[in-house]
């Protein structure tokens, strides 16, 4: 498998969307087919997707053909930005990194702001790394202790597979690269909602050799046979599970004293096959990443099974923030902000 094999075709046009679809040896169905907005709203408010949408192309060509250097010197340059933006008082990751030190009452919001930008800068030195030199070039930066290895074999062996559970750290996809070495594993994610970022993401996953399954727009029964034969076979499914849901299907669950709606169809799927789900949390620092692994738990309490990991995951965020993207997430950042409303004044 080549990286850059993925080719497009069927592509389709109407005056407010265009379709393409994607072919890459590396997804599990063969192909995705991906819809974007040609003019995706008309605010000038720059907004996270926006920003993604014209970064990740350009440090994607300057990773490419570009010494390290000069390739990063753009995300050096946002960063530092960002490290004098500290000092504003509306700063939404200032005020971010000051709730949840409020909650965990352990870290100095200085220094998590600090070091959620120095993980930003790790992960795009790995993919520089990866761009010039291979998977086996960032495999030892990432660490997974043996005993955890073991643990999940042993249960996809017993059980005939796992869903492993994980929030979206800076790390996640780098962490993926580690336990993609350890096991014969389906990678679960929401492909991104442009075809120009879609491409780019499967240009990388190529790279790394893993099983892709993307499931934006989705036909559901065809996502849900996949991920029961995968289960079924020795699998493990991976997937983030912390978006927020608010849809009528969602499983209220409590992080930071709130109730949360969570989507349910990961326990839902390990529910039906009877295998157990394992939480993981990705811990960066800088470049360097450990991949940390919580209990298993097996059972048909579809709730009980999102509060298992729901718990792992606050656990894990609390001990180590600034290795949670989520923690520049608009939506959760209001979460961050309601629950300090609710804790003791110390």
């Amino acid at each position: 498998m080549s990286p850059g094999s993925n080719n497009l075709s069927d592509a389709s046009h109407s005056s407010s969307t265009r379709t393409q679809v994607l072919r890459s040896p590396i997804l599990h169905l063969g192909e995705v087919t991906v819809t974007e907005r040609i003019n995706p709203g008309k605010t000038g408010k720059l907004s996270g997707t926006r920003l993604k949408a014209f970064v990740f192309p350009l440090l994607h060509r300057l990773i490419q053909f570009l010494p390290v250097g000069v390739a990063l010197l753009p995300a050096r340059l946002l960063v530092a930005v960002a490290y004098l933006l500290y000092s504003l008082p509306n700063n939404p990751l200032r005020k971010a990194c000051q709730d949840i030190s409020l909650l965990s009452q352990d870290h100095s919001p200085r220094q998590l702001y600090r070091q959620y930008l120095r993980n930003i800068l790790g992960v795009l030195d790995n993919f520089f790394t990866l761009y010039r030199h291979g998977s086996e070039a960032v495999l030892p930066r990432i660490h997974m202790h043996t005993d955890d290895v073991d643990r999940i074999q042993s249960l996809i062996c017993a059980h005939g597979g796992v869903v492993l559970a994980v929030p979206h750290n800076i790390a996640s996809a780098f962490s993926a690269l580690r336990i993609g070495h350890c096991f014969d594993m389906l990678l679960v994610a929401k492909n991104s909602p442009t075809i120009e970022r879609t491409r780019i993401a499967l240009d990388f996953y190529e790279r790394m050799q893993l099983s892709l399954l993307l499931v934006r727009k989705g036909r559901p029964i065809e996502l849900s046979r996949a991920m029961f034969s995968c289960l079924r076979s020795g699998k493990l499914v991976a997937a983030t599970l912390d978006n927020i849901d608010r849809t009528p299907q969602q499983i209220p669950t409590l992080l930071f004293g709130q109730s949360i709606g969570f989507s349910d169809w990961a326990a839902r799927i390990a529910a039906r096959t009877q295998v157990p789900v394992i939480p993981a949390y990705f811990h960066s620092q800088g470049k360097t990443i450990k991949v940390t692994v919580g209990s298993s738990l097996v059972c048909s309490d579809i709730p009980r099974a999102v509060q298992h990991y729901a718990n792992f995951f606050e656990q894990e965020i609390l001990k180590d923030p600034a290795s949670w993207a989520y923690l520049a997430d608009k939506h959760w950042q209001k979460v961050l902000h309601k629950a300090v409303g609710k804790q003791p004044v110390i």
